[in-house]
């Protein structure tokens, strides 16, 4: 037995509704920012309502609900009542193409469908001769072909239906990107959420008296595991936004008196592109996870703009949790991806499995237990799991496909994804390293490096560079900047200039887009 126990996620939260059951949970802001508000109680009765609104709709345990929505309530209470019932739920992007969606309802076998009348055509054309039943949020569209999900859960009873929830139940299938092949289904149990719940409550100190402010998208593994759960594990209570802005942000946080976010780096540069505002310190965030690094420039600008604190982290949708975060106290060292924290195991290696010294890039493993600590796997692709988890020295081990290495200090720094190292002339190439130089460079807004084929050299290194607002910056003065602090071999052959760079949902920019783009244009270019 270990702190996950035979816990749910369903039985933490009604144990919870127990003990506290007039405390706020729970704050959704609408997208015509009206407020919508529960208490634990009240939240559970609609948890239990849901429930038995799924049973009515012929869910059983195992079978999995799609939910094709941006930020609502739905999500705790979807999950939740899947917690308790021993059903699986499936978040999807609603900016899924409609092939993209298809995949993953077919993948899945869903049963229900939940949306809006907003993305109701594309679930219409997936789910087309499938008899899958859909449910609509009440969004100001009316539609007498499909039962409303409010109206439909009003008329639910509070007494919760008999429930096959445990522990071990996979309780949500997130996809990853698979931006080289298709998405895999990442198979995450009750008890991972609160395995990464409670690792990060304590590398974040996080408090009873907290709200969390969410902003990123809560079909992203990122929301959940960052803020949600963790709010959850720790009993504190929650603020959910619509989506994220920019220029609400901060506004937000101090509307809804919240001290803890969850962020990525391009949201956090954002926040910096906006008009300094004298409300940018109005606000009781006292620290902010987030992912993905900065440049030192923009750490100190944060700093002395907003003055709320950042704690970075690393983790993966397969791990559920945060392996890696700054240190709570005394050196964050936010160059850095952070260092283990408690609960977990972490390693450099070569391509053998070797274990290599501290300032030796190699891939970062995760030493973890599957459906506990790590992904139970992925769904009907027994190949890729065993890839993804190994077996050595008698444990279980997570490949992550990450280029990292660790100082004499035990901090962690990101190099690449495995798959973005440029191979060139026989040396490797870290694309973030050259990313960080270039974003260094006063004019720069935005960047992002990748490889393209090259007959001689194998790959070539290229940029697709955002500038900043009046900025004129030139090739010529990109490449002087860049000998001035890379090597040679490391210096962008071709630089090319974009409005905007092509990124998922938290903020990752897709890279395979980007290199489509940057070939087309010298398709064009050699015509």
């Amino acid at each position: 037995m270990d702190i996950v126990g035979q816990r749910t996620l369903y039985s933490i939260f009604r144990s919870y509704a127990a003990v506290q059951p007039d405390r706020l949970w729970l704050t959704y802001e609408r997208p015509d920012e009206t407020l919508l508000q529960w208490t634990y109680s009240e939240f559970l009765h609609t948890i239990d309502q849901t429930a038995n609104l799924l049973r009515s709709m012929d869910i059983s345990d195992g079978d999995v609900v799609n939910l094709h929505l941006p930020n609502h309530p739905a999500y705790p209470q979807v999950i939740l009542a899947a917690s308790y019932l021993g059903a699986t739920v499936l978040p999807t992007s609603p900016s899924s193409s409609a092939e993209e969606f298809r995949y993953f309802l077919e993948h899945s076998e869903a049963k229900l469908v939940i949306t809006q009348h907003e993305h109701l055509a594309t679930v219409e054309n997936a789910t087309r001769n499938k008899g899958c039943p859909i449910l609509l949020l009440q969004d100001g569209n009316s539609s007498r072909k499909y039962p409303c999900y409010e109206t439909q859960l009003e008329r639910q009873s509070p007494k919760p239906p008999y429930g096959a929830g445990r522990h071990d139940r996979v309780v949500q299938l997130l996809y990853t990107s698979g931006t080289t092949s298709r998405p895999k289904g990442v198979m995450l149990t009750n008890a991972n959420f609160i395995h990464g719940g409670e690792v990060f409550r304590a590398a974040t100190g996080l408090r009873h008296e907290d709200r969390h402010l969410i902003a990123l998208p809560l079909y992203h593994s990122a929301a959940q595991c960052h803020a949600l759960w963790p709010s959850l594990i720790a009993g504190c209570s929650v603020a959910i936004m619509p989506r994220f802005s920019a220029s609400r942000f901060f506004e937000q946080a101090a509307k809804h008196e919240s001290t803890m976010a969850a962020l990525f780096g391009a949201p956090l540069r954002m926040l910096l592109s906006q008009p300094v505002r004298a409300t940018d310190r109005a606000h009781q965030l006292r620290n902010v996870t987030y992912a993905q690094n900065l440049t030192t420039a923009q750490y100190d600008e944060w700093h002395r703009r907003f003055g709320a604190r950042l704690q970075q982290l690393w983790g993966m949708t397969e791990l559920c949790a945060l392996p890696i975060m700054s240190p709570l106290n005394g050196d964050r060292r936010l160059s850095a991806m952070g260092r283990p924290v408690l609960g977990y195991e972490s390693k450099v290696v070569n391509d053998s499995g070797e274990e290599l010294p501290a300032s030796t890039p190699g891939q970062l493993i995760v030493r973890a237990v599957p459906g506990h600590s790590v992904m139970k796997g992925y769904l009907k692709d027994e190949s890729a799991t065993n890839q993804a988890l190994r077996q050595m020295q008698g444990a279980t081990w997570m490949f992550s496909g990450d280029t990292a290495m660790y100082d004499d200090d035990g901090f962690f720094y990101f190099l690449d994804r495995s798959g973005d190292m440029i191979k060139r002339s026989g040396l490797n190439v870290s694309t973030a390293e050259v990313e960080s130089v270039i974003a260094s460079l006063e004019g720069v807004a935005d960047v992002c490096v990748c490889g393209l084929p090259d007959p001689t050299r194998d790959e070539s290194v290229a940029a697709m560079i955002v500038r900043a607002p009046q900025s004129q910056i030139t090739p010529d003065q990109i490449r002087s900047h860049c000998s001035a602090n890379l090597a040679p071999y490391k210096i962008p052959e071709r630089i090319e200039f974009c409005e905007v760079l092509p990124r998922t949902s938290v903020g990752k920019v897709r890279k395979n887009v980007v290199r489509e783009q940057l070939l087309t244009l010298k398709s064009k270019a050699d015509i």
